[in-house]
């Protein structure tokens, strides 16, 4: 870093130079790229000042100043502002100024345009590199406000932001004509949305139209969709009550009575794991009778009778009888029975600590933070793992797909307005995948130890990576 310092200082001193002697306002000197996972563009050269933006890895950013030591003066999508210096790849082989000391990169006038082909995806930065964040339709008519990459322009449409491929944006905004000019016919309107079935079990819905996009939830067998997209050979758009995505075609019938009842396979009984250390299996609905075994932490039982209130009546092997319902948790069919893995027991234990509140800095066992939530539940399990989620991203346990999540593994979110790192760090937050497309977690918002679901709500677009401990 000291060589990047020293780069900063002569340029500090001879832009003050500059702008001492001839009071001319400085024009690009040339291009820095982020190199921090997320970097902040600031109001003033200090930390403690407002975020204007953020810039991700890897975009490039026009460097006007270097203001001192540790700061940049830089334009970024037109935005005005400091970024600071340890976090950029400068490049300063040519000045964007031209002859006359005018700056010849000047933001261009944000302009309307209409999109061209559709589906369109929008992406989070100029390259197909990049996170898909939502998707305009033929027709739609955007504002662009960044034309600086070859390729890809910025824009914005209602509530997205972001780019998409030049090829398809107009600035001809009669370029789609609503109506056939040889035949009369209108083109403008899209495919009615229409009523189908879930065919299958199970049906993952995901991000986009491929097995290659992130799983975004789950349907099941029975399940009433709208279609709201057939562009994609062999793939549908979707939405389910707060589920939206790209389904197989394959398990989605228009026939809303293509799913029978008589023809569907008997409903199984429900699951349950044991939530407590050990938990008293009772010959009958109560404390009275007496005890005619135990089961530890972690175990999937069978639930046989749940019609008793507080209560439900088990079998776990050969033994059946009934435990209190406070020490059981349900769990859907994919739980194994017989002995529980690692992770299972560490989900069993996540649900018993539901309710706890939330204090910082705390790892149990009557308060945590979502970090010390990790640690105290492996903690008791016998395993030990780093404090911090960041420290725990690093160096505990072993990466896993969301595809491939059991109950246990460990999901690390980073969301770019709860970073005080300025994008130096990995995560900010965790929590633990209990099945069933939930989680676990110390929440700073209801300040508790609670459920959330991981795909198809808040958190899902923030997932970073998951990791198994055991």
């Amino acid at each position: 870093m000291n060589s990047k310092r020293n780069v900063v200082k002569a340029i500090v001193a001879a832009g003050l130079t500059v702008a001492l002697t001839s009071g001319i306002a400085l024009a690009s000197i040339g291009t820095g790229t982020v190199t921090a996972s997320t970097l902040r563009l600031r109001s003033e050269a200090t930390i403690q000042s407002a975020a204007l933006a953020y810039a991700p890895r890897s975009c490039q950013v026009s460097i006007l100043a270097a203001v001192s030591e540790n700061w940049y003066k830089v334009t970024y999508n037109g935005v005005e502002g400091y970024m600071s210096a340890e976090w950029l790849d400068v490049d300063l082989s040519g000045s964007d100024g031209s002859s006359d000391g005018s700056a010849s990169n000047e933001a261009v006038e944000p302009r309307q345009a209409v999109v061209t082909d559709g589906p369109l995806n929008v992406r989070a930065g100029a390259g197909t590199s990049y996170d898909r964040v939502g998707t305009l339709q033929k027709g739609d008519i955007v504002t662009v406000t960044d034309q600086s990459t070859e390729g890809w322009y910025g824009v914005t449409c209602g509530d997205i932001e972001g780019y998409v491929s030049s090829a398809y944006i107009s600035f001809d905004l009669d370029a789609v004509e609503d109506e056939d000019p040889e035949t009369g016919a209108d083109n403008s309107v899209a495919a009615e949305a229409q009523q189908g079935v879930v065919t299958a079990d199970v049906l993952n819905v995901r991000s986009g139209a491929g097995t290659s996009y992130d799983r975004v939830g789950v349907l099941k067998k029975g399940n009433l969709v709208t279609v709201t997209d057939q562009s994609t050979e062999g793939w549908y758009g979707i939405t389910c009550g707060d589920v939206s995505g790209y389904v197989s075609s394959a398990y989605v019938s228009f026939d809303l009575d293509a799913v029978d009842e008589d023809d569907s396979a008997p409903a199984q009984p429900k699951q349950g794991r044991v939530n407590t250390s050990v938990l008293n299996v009772r010959s009958g609905a109560g404390t009275s009778y007496d005890r005619v075994g135990t089961i530890r932490l972690g175990a999937v039982v069978t639930i046989t009778d749940e019609s008793i209130a507080g209560w439900y009546g088990i079998s776990s092997g050969s033994l059946e009888g009934y435990v209190s319902a406070e020490y059981i948790t349900i769990v859907d069919g994919s739980a194994s029975s017989g002995s529980s893995s690692v992770g299972d027991a560490a989900a069993a234990l996540a649900a018993s600590l539901v309710g706890k509140p939330y204090v910082y800095g705390a790892a149990g066992p009557n308060g945590f933070d979502c970090s010390g939530l990790m640690y105290y539940i492996y903690k008791q399990l016998g395993y030990s793992i780093a404090r911090g989620s960041s420290s725990q991203y690093y160096q505990s346990g072993y990466f896993v797909s969301t595809s491939e999540m059991q109950p246990g593994d460990l999901v690390y979110f980073f969301d770019p307005r709860f970073d005080s790192s300025g994008g130096t760090l990995p995560t900010t937050h965790v929590g633990i995948y209990v099945g069933n497309n939930q989680f676990i977690h110390a929440s700073t918002t209801s300040y508790q130890v609670q459920y959330d679901p991981l795909f198809g709500g808040y958190y899902g677009p923030y997932v970073v990576g998951v990791k198994r401990i055991a």
